[in-house]
């Protein structure tokens, strides 16, 4: 194999996170675990009906702070108030904190592709947002993407790559955990100029896509 050397100023090493369970005498309670942390059922409730666990310390669970946090709600509801509230019904969404910011929420169109569902897919970048203009973001290549399913026409993931891609991600999110369609999005009114507009704009994409033309009449 050829050797390829390259030059950096800054090296990231990020080694990840695992839980700290070995101290908490989880055999005795009869709480079941594996390496990967806590197991839990859809409801965050442990092999011992009467001990729940949330964030990091639950095996399969993505270690994201927003996660952890909707997670203690979700075991609250469930330990305390006999509720149902399930994980599995909560959309997560994730960004990384570069410049500009990539955020993503549901699936992606290759996971999709992958997967030979049939999609469409909606996309505008950008280049002509105001708002990206007047910070002198448009020639970053920011973009906003939905993907939607064909059929239905419901939103099943999205990317933002922008300046403040983590604060659009919000309404994305919201539209793939109630199974919204993008062209509900598009019908949103959006303060003007914002980098949100973005989301607005792609979605209109997908109103545009049923369009009919008028037919041709002789004058």
């Amino acid at each position: 194999e050829e050797s390829v050397e390259l030059t950096f100023d800054l090296i990231l090493v990020a080694t990840g996170r695992a839980p700290n369970i070995e101290d908490l005498g989880l055999e005795k309670a009869v709480v079941n675990a594996n390496d990967g942390g806590i197991i839990v059922d859809d409801l965050l409730c442990s092999s011992n009906p009467r001990v729940y666990a949330v964030g990091d310390c639950v095996s399969g669970c993505a270690r994201l702070t927003h996660l952890a946090g909707e997670m203690a709600k979700v075991a609250v509801q469930n330990a305390l108030f006999a509720d149902a509230w399930r994980l599995s019904s909560i959309a997560v969404p994730q960004c990384v904190y570069t410049d500009p910011e990539c955020a993503q929420v549901g699936c992606t169109e290759a996971e999709m592709i992958s997967r030979r569902l049939e999609i469409d897919v909606f996309e505008t970048g950008l280049a002509h947002n105001d708002r990206a203009i007047l910070e002198g973001e448009d020639d970053e290549g920011g973009l906003v993407k939905i993907v939607c399913e064909k059929a239905t026409g419901r939103v099943l993931g999205g990317t933002v790559v922008a300046s403040r891609a983590g604060e659009c991600i919000n309404e994305l999110t919201l539209a793939v955990q109630h199974a919204l369609p993008a062209t509900a999005l598009a019908r949103v009114v959006h303060p003007y100029p914002t980098i949100g507009e973005g989301v607005m704009g792609a979605a209109l994409s997908a109103v545009r896509a049923h369009w009919q033309r008028f037919p041709q009449r002789d004058c």
